[in-house]
C-alpha cells in the first residue's frame, strides 16, 4: 500500500467512525429482530412459513412474477437471518455466486450484491470487486443524482466497511431545492443520509411527517390517494433513526402494519391481498422501528 493512500485511508476511518457506531445501533438486522418482540409464536411460524415458500431451488427468493430475484432475494436473506433460519441463508450464497458469474451486476443489484457478498461470506477478491464497482457508480456523472440510490450505495459501503465511499457520499451531499415535491421514500433516504453526515435534518423531518395520515400510515407523495407499506416503513425507520418522537401516532402505525397481514406476510396496502417477501421485509421494518 502506498503511503499517502495509507494516511487517506486513515483520515476516511477518523470520519467515519462516529456514522459506523451509529448505523450499527439501528441496522436493518437490529431493527427486524427487535419486531419479534411483539409477534407471538404462531405468526412467527407463520412467517417462517411465508420465508421458506417464497426461495426457489436456486437459493434465490421469488419475485412477484414468481421468479427468482437478486432484489429480492435481499429481503428473504434479511428474513431468513432475522428469524433463525440458518439453512435458506446458506441456499442464497449459490445463488449470489452464479448471479454475479453470468450477469453484469449494476444498478439496484449491484448494490444487493455488495451487500449479499458480505453477508453470505464471499472471498476477498468477489468483494473488492463489487465494492470497486460501487466506487464507480459514485464517481459517475452521467446522471442526475438520485438521493435513493445514494441510499443503496451508502448500506453497500457500510456492508462493506468502504470508508472511501462513505466520505464520497458525504460530500456529494445537497438539499434539492423543493424538498416537498420529494417521495416519502427519497425523503426518507435523503433524512438518514444528512443525519448520518451530521447535516441540518429538521426540515426534512417536517416534511416527512406531513406524508403521515390518520389511519396510521404514510403516503407516498403530497398528493397519493392511499397510504402504503413501503412508504410507511421507510418513514418510520429515518425518523426512529434520527432521533424522532414516534410516541403519538405509535398506536395507529402498529394497528395500519397488522391490518396489512396476510396468511404470513405482508401486502403493500389496503386493497392488496396477496404478500410477498419484499413487503414482508418492510412490515417487519416498520414494527421494528417502532419498538421505542
Amino acid at each position: 500500500m502506498k503511503l499517502s493512500e495509507k494516511y487517506s485511508g486513515i483520515i476516511c476511518s477518523l470520519f467515519t467512525a462516529s456514522f459506523l457506531r451509529a448505523f450499527v445501533e439501528n441496522s436493518p438486522e437490529r431493527t427486524l429482530k427487535k419486531s419479534l418482540e411483539i409477534i407471538d409464536n404462531q405468526a412467527t411460524i407463520a412467517l417462517k412459513n411465508h420465508v421458506q415458500s417464497s426461495q426457489t431451488a436456486s437459493g434465490g427468493f421469488r419475485d412477484r412474477a414468481g421468479n427468482a430475484d437478486l432484489y429480492y432475494t435481499l429481503f428473504g436473506y434479511f428474513l431468513a437471518e432475522a428469524l433463525g433460519m440458518p439453512n435458506n441463508t446458506a441456499a442464497v450464497g449459490p445463488y449470489l455466486e452464479n448471479e454475479i458469474r453470468n450477469n453484469n451486476m449494476k444498478g439496484v443489484h449491484l448494490h444487493c450484491a455488495a451487500i449479499l457478498s458480505v453477508k453470505t461470506g464471499k472471498d476477498k477478491h468477489t468483494r473488492l470487486t463489487l465494492r470497486n464497482g460501487v466506487r464507480k457508480n459514485l464517481m459517475d456523472k452521467k446522471d442526475q443524482p438520485s438521493y435513493y440510490n445514494s441510499f443503496l450505495s451508502l448500506l453497500s459501503a457500510y456492508y462493506l466497511r468502504d470508508n472511501i465511499a462513505l466520505l464520497r457520499i458525504a460530500r456529494q451531499l445537497q438539499l434539492p431545492g423543493n424538498i416537498a415535491t420529494l417521495p416519502c421514500s427519497v425523503l426518507s433516504a435523503l433524512l438518514v443520509l444528512q443525519h448520518s453526515f451530521g447535516k441540518p435534518s429538521g426540515e426534512l423531518k417536517n416534511v416527512l411527517f406531513s406524508l403521515y395520515r390518520k389511519n396510521g400510515g404514510f403516503a407516498a407523495t403530497q398528493t397519493a390517494p392511499v397510504t402504503d407499506l413501503l412508504s410507511t416503513a421507510v418513514a418510520l425507520y429515518a425518523l426512529n433513526m434520527t432521533g424522532s418522537d414516534l410516541r403519538s401516532i405509535k398506536p395507529d402505525c402498529l394497528n395500519y402494519v397488522d391490518s396489512l397481514y396476510r396468511k404470513g406476510g405482508f401486502a403493500g396496502h389496503a386493497i392488496d391481498q396477496h404478500p410477498d417477501i419484499e413487503y414482508t421485509f418492510y412490515g417487519l421494518l416498520a414494527l421494528g422501528s417502532l419498538i421505542i
